[in-house]
């Protein structure tokens, strides 16, 4: 399923990189590309534990 979010996420990245070439763009396209793209990301590094966690942890 992760796997799927990331080919799906990175898609939707490439499709407004890619929509930047035409002649006219449609902005409304790249818009909705790029905030689903970092929706995904945001998904995606949730899972992440952070830098100073374990730092943190250990102060309380």
């Amino acid at each position: 399923m992760k796997t799927m979010y990331i080919l799906l996420f990175f898609g939707m990245g490439a499709w407004a990189l890619y929509e930047q070439t035409q002649p006219h763009p449609n902005i409304w396209v790249q818009i909705i590309a790029v905030v689903i793209f970092f929706y995904g990301m945001m998904k995606l590094m949730e899972k992440v534990p952070g830098k100073n966690q374990e730092k943190e942890e250990e102060d309380v």
